[in-house]
């Protein structure tokens, strides 16, 4: 089975086979009735009667085997013509990608530059050939991933004509026919296809196989496995955000009942440590659970005509010491422009209301600049991520925000993320404008991402409040000179002294990063901003009421900075003095 297979199959005959067997079914029926209305003749009695009855009666039992094994094959035609409908159209996708790349590609698969194109691609350079090799990696997984899907199919197809040639479908206790055609029918479905390997599967391998998957049984998958489908990187935003708060609700539903049950053990055994203890740390995580669900059903919107402001679930991982979540701010497979904000110590799923905001107004202010510089509809999507256990100074073991094991592990996840925003995004590589912005001992994480591989998709990256990143030039994060920015208030005195002695790598302050200023001043929207006076208002507004990002409660100068790189007008951004 390979490309070749997939362009030859006939959709057209399948669609005419479920047609002729439908109408075989028709003719089953009309005969299963002329044989009712023999057997019911008036006055006939004795024993001819008797014989006639058995024979009609085993001819009738027969029918209905017939029946069944009739429902089994149209059913089963029909789900191959769809299934097999849905691949040729991946394919023609695929090879169109392609061709925009000036590749193209032959069975069984391979992926070659087009030979027309070969003597421009001699002048490219070298981050040029890199590119182009990335791309073709990613049409490769893709092509075999239809392939591994095509010999799904017809396995599956194999499988279920094998029980119908050996008489396995075959319902005799069934009266009706109808009822044995509708068994036959539902006895022969094609099944989800081949998972990818859940042990070494990469989000570039995820995103072939969801893209090959036939929408029904997307949606199948989702309603059976919601807790893996929505944090499965490679999947496309919206499926995740169906599925996480299908199990958001579940999740919130059993820890309501598991906390109201602690509630009675505990009311009838005062004083029991143990219980107090679990009783605590359920309140927790149903707070965090609720302020999943707020920040979910937030207003984000710029004004009342703004359709691209709904959030979305993109991460829901309630298991584990903390709950892990991501909520994006209007959709970031549609959006040219998207944001990933990565937070410091202390940050868990109870902060999410505050960052989604933040992230809200963050979408606002960029959309401000774009409305005013030209990019006028071009839609901004700003994830609120936390994806990782930030180091908790507060419960007793401040020296994790000393270590870099939390940000190692949090620049894995991150990783996987950051490609899978990439590969999901309605727009191409080049379209596609991605920036990592990293917080306090976020900022740390999230230049490890970038040394991980994330600077594959993501073009800029903003580190603010930072107590240093392990890096101090744009080459070691994988980017362009004037790609990387720096944003550290003075005021900011613990964060400034831990960069500068080196406890996250060398000093940043003395990195090639463009130093983007946190001093109060008029920008170029001849908006005056505040400027940064503590390490938690980077990415604030200046007012605590009103609707922040916009000119009646504009983001403080570190806000608009974020914006202004968001929107890919980073020359608008205010340079440190």
């Amino acid at each position: 089975m390979d490309l070749t297979d997939i362009d030859n199959w006939d959709t057209a005959a399948l669609d005419v086979l479920v047609a002729e067997l439908n109408g075989r079914f028709t003719s089953v029926v009309d005969a299963d009735a002329m044989l009712r209305k023999v057997a019911a003749t008036p006055g006939w009695k004795g024993e001819g009667a008797t014989a006639a009855g058995e024979s009609f009666r085993s001819v009738s039992t027969s029918l209905n085997d017939e029946a069944a094994a009739l429902g089994a094959a149209s059913e089963l035609a029909r789900q191959t013509s769809i299934a097999v409908g849905e691949l040729k159209s991946a394919l023609t996708l695929l090879r169109a990608d392609a061709s925009d790349a000036d590749m193209v590609i032959h069975p069984p698969p391979t992926v070659d530059d087009a030979s027309q194109m070969a003597p421009a691609h001699s002048d490219l350079t070298g981050e040029e050939r890199a590119e182009r090799e990335k791309t073709k990696r990613h049409l490769l997984v893709r092509a075999r991933a239809l392939v591994v899907q095509a010999k799904d199919i017809d396995n599956d197809t194999a499988s279920v004509l094998r029980k119908i040639v050996a008489g396995e479908i075959a319902y005799p206790e069934f009266g009706s026919l109808t009822e044995a055609f509708e068994s036959g029918r539902a006895g022969a479905s094609l099944t989800a296809p081949t998972w990818p390997n859940m042990d070494t599967k990469s989000p570039e391998e995820v995103d072939a196989w969801w893209r090959a998957l036939p929408e029904a049984q997307k949606q199948q998958m989702i309603a059976e496995y919601p807790g893996l489908i929505g944090n499965l990187d490679g999947v496309d935003a919206a499926s995740r955000d169906v599925a996480n708060r299908i199990a958001l609700v579940a999740r919130t539903q059993r820890v309501e009942a598991e906390l109201a049950a602690l509630d009675r053990a505990y009311i009838g055994a005062r004083g029991q440590y143990a219980l107090a203890s679990r009783l605590a740390a359920k309140r927790e995580e149903l707070d965090s659970l609720r302020a999943i669900e707020t920040a979910l059903n937030g207003d984000y919107r710029v004004d009342h005509n703004d359709t691209g402001a709904q959030a979305f679930l993109l991460t829901f991982q309630p298991d584990g010491k903390e709950t892990k979540a991501a909520v994006a701010v209007g959709d970031p497979d549609k959006a040219r422009h998207v944001s990933v904000t990565v937070p410091g110590v202390n940050t868990e799923a109870r902060s999410i209301g505050t960052m989604t905001s933040e992230a809200g107004a963050l979408r606002r202010e960029a959309l401000g600049i774009l409305a005013t510089t030209g990019g006028e509809g071009e839609a901004v999507s700003t994830v609120a991520w936390i994806g990782y256990d930030t180091p908790d100074v507060n419960d007793g073991a401040p020296w994790e925000a000393l270590g870099d094991g939390k940000a190692k592990a949090g620049a894995d996840s991150l990783v996987d993320f950051t490609r899978s925003l990439g590969l999901t995004s309605d727009h191409s590589e080049a379209e596609q404008h991605l920036v990592l912005n990293g917080h306090s001992y976020g900022s740390t994480t999230a230049s490890l991402a970038m040394q991980a591989g994330a600077h594959e998709y993501v073009d800029d990256t903003v580190f603010y409040g930072s107590p240093g990143v392990y890096a101090n030039t744009s080459s070691q994060l994988g980017l362009e000179h004037g790609h990387a920015y720096l944003m550290n208030d003075p005021d900011d005195r613990w964060i400034n002294l831990a960069a500068r002695e080196g406890i996250h790598g060398p000093n940043p302050f003395a990195s090639d990063f463009i130093q983007l200023s946190t001093d109060e001043r008029t920008t170029a929207d001849n908006v005056h901003r505040d400027g940064v006076d503590s390490h938690g208002q980077y990415s604030r507004a200046q007012e605590d009421h009103g609707t922040p990002g916009t000119r009646e409660n504009p983001l403080r100068i570190s806000g608009y900075n974020l914006a202004a790189v968001l929107a890919g007008r980073p020359e608008l951004a205010d340079r440190a003095e």
